[in-house]
């Protein structure tokens, strides 16, 4: 598989933004800035998209090693906080919260292990990775 994002920055630095094209996502509608602001929900920027995309592949990592072990999964939620300088990304912080009857404990931090050491986007970013793994039946 391939995706292909292009990015296109008008104006300067400090007061631009840019913005994505993608053929097959609705990512293409997204505006990133640089040093966005909190309360600003009208952009995004690269740490929240590294983000973004850690989550995902993480679960879909766990969901697919715990349905391959026959575990049925009713609820995975995963967060994920990048923590960045001004010119480096240090961490990934992973905090899943999941819903599944029939399993223990020990099985399920087992599995959410697996999936850290597993999953292409956090094997790519080669960063310090966290994970707190949460289980609720």
């Amino acid at each position: 598989m391939k995706a292909k994002i292009t990015a296109k920055w008008q104006g300067n630095f400090k007061s631009g933004s840019g913005s994505f094209d993608a053929v097959h996502s609705t990512i293409g509608k997204s505006v990133f800035k640089h040093n966005k602001k909190e309360e600003e929900n009208t952009a995004t920027n690269p740490e929240e998209l590294m983000a973004a995309a850690h989550a995902a592949c993480y679960t879909m990592t766990l969901n697919y090693i715990l349905t391959s072990n026959g575990i049925e999964v009713e609820t995975l939620q995963t967060s994920c906080t990048i923590t960045a300088t001004s010119f480096d990304i240090t961490n990934s912080d992973l905090d899943v919260i999941a819903v599944i009857p029939n399993i223990s404990e020990v099985d399920f931090k087992k599995y959410a292990e697996q999936a850290k050491e597993m999953c292409p986007v956090g094997k790519a970013y080669n960063l310090e990775i966290s994970l707190n793994a949460e289980l609720k039946q």
